[in-house]
């Protein structure tokens, strides 16, 4: 539904007084009021480059409103709980009295009203205070800031239904009846309430045409002395009501035509329109209250039930909600507790592999250090049998030197034993070996 935030029932809370601060002898607020999406923002913003003091504390810029709401996030949120205490909201299209609030809440609201204008502007002597909400409830504004002695000049702004119908379809997805009952009920209450008060009316389409003619009308109409010379925010408003600007344009012909628009609709913006040349056109004022009398006629009924079966539906809507996210959030736990294991798997595997990784390190050291070892030892072995083959070569090569001298000797004495033999002295001296012969053999 709405983009702007809300803030929790304050039944049970007492107004804070306001922190005392020296007050001008005289302070004007300059009200823009108006319905949501007609240019109540861009023209506060104008009114600001003009030398009007904006609230201390503002609802920031966002995608559906770039250039910034310029109202005071304060009261608008206090608003919000008015409304919600009232049983109504920020898009209820029916009258709203704040009248009819239990005893001591609407002068708990006054207060707060007070405490937080004074918060928001200070003692500044020219301010301008916007807040769409209020366009619904401008006489309880009002009434405060005649306490706070307070003058109030207002400045109503308008826009083709059919512009701020098709914003509201893009922002809050709104139908076109729901956005153009929204928008009757804001044009109606705003024009009927400062009936007698200094005021202009403003269209949004024509202070992007010529936005020169309305700040003159402001300033002549609300009689008001902008604390800045002309010279220093002629260019500057220039630059703000430039075409880029403006969005959802659509024409006076273009709304008569729409057979989706009621008459009602077309009705109250035509008399809209006329008030915008002449305020106090009492035509246009009495056709105002006769569209304004019909519609409220059909709330104690249409609109009690259709807000009652939104709120059962949004209620059925809500706790369908609650049971998703109930059941997200489990979906979110049990994915958070399968991560968890996950991630305690991956880190029970990662030391177990960074185990087997120290293991196979270490085996590699091992078996490296046996090689080395079964290397060192064959060496050695090899050495060693190295050795003995060496000695035995030796041993070889001192017998076969040694057989070499016995072959020697004994050809030596081969030959010694031929050259015996055939001395003289052997064969005188045979019949005496033959003799001895014999006689070995008979003593054997």
């Amino acid at each position: 539904m709405s983009n702007y935030p809300s803030s929790g029932n304050l039944h049970d809370a007492t107004p804070q007084a306001a922190e005392a601060a020296p007050k001008a002898a005289k302070r004007t607020c300059i009200m823009v009021i108006g319905m949501h999406r007609s240019g109540t923002s861009a023209l506060t913003r104008a009114i600001s480059l003009l030398g009007a003091e904006l609230p201390k504390t503002m609802l920031g810029a966002n995608p559906t409103n770039e250039e910034g709401h310029w109202e005071p996030q304060r009261l608008m949120e206090l608003n919000d709980r008015m409304l919600a205490e009232l049983g109504s909201r920020w898009d209820d299209w029916r009258s709203l009295d704040p009248n009819v609030l239990i005893p001591g809440r609407l002068q708990f609201y006054q207060a707060e009203i007070a405490r937080l204008i004074d918060e928001e502007y200070g003692s500044a002597s020219l301010f301008v205070l916007k807040e769409p909400r209020i366009s619904r409830f401008v006489p309880l504004y009002m009434g405060v800031m005649k306490q706070m002695r307070i003058d109030v000049r207002y400045v109503l702004i308008g826009r083709n239904p059919l512009a701020v119908i098709a914003s509201l379809a893009k922002r809050d997805e709104f139908t076109v009846g729901f956005s153009s009952l929204l928008w009757l009920r804001h044009a109606l209450e705003a024009e009927h309430a400062t009936r007698g008060q200094p005021r202009i009316f403003l269209s949004y389409e024509g202070m992007f045409d010529q936005w020169r003619e309305g700040i003159d009308g402001i300033t002549s109409t609300l009689k008001i002395d902008w604390p800045l010379p002309k010279a220093e925010w002629s260019a500057a408003l220039s630059n703000h009501f430039a075409d880029k600007h403006q969005h959802h344009a659509a024409s006076r012909g273009q709304l008569e035509a729409d057979p989706r628009i009621d008459d009602w609709i077309k009705q109250v913006y035509g008399a809209v329109k006329v008030l915008e040349e002449d305020q106090a056109d009492a035509a246009a004022m009495s056709r105002l209250d006769a569209v304004r009398g019909a519609f409220d006629s059909l709330n104690p009924v249409f609109g009690a039930a259709f807000f009652a079966e939104i709120s059962a539906r949004e209620k059925a809507a809500a706790e369908r909600l609650a049971q998703q996210r109930c059941a997200a959030d489990e979906q979110v736990a049990e994915l958070e507790r399968n991560r968890a294991e996950a991630a305690a798997r991956g880190a029970q595997l990662t030391e177990q592999l960074n185990d087997l990784q120290r293991l196979a390190e270490e085996q590699k050291a091992d078996a490296a250090a046996r090689e080395a070892d079964l290397r060192a030892n064959a060496k050695a072995r090899e050495a060693d049998l190295m050795a003995k083959a060496d000695s035995e070569a030796l041993r070889a090569n001192d017998a076969e030197s040694q057989l070499e001298s016995v072959a020697e000797q004994l050809k030596a004495a081969q030959k010694e034993t031929i050259q015996i033999k055939n001395s003289h002295s052997w064969r005188v001296m045979y019949p005496v070996r033959y003799l001895k012969s014999l006689l070995r053999s008979d003593a054997g």
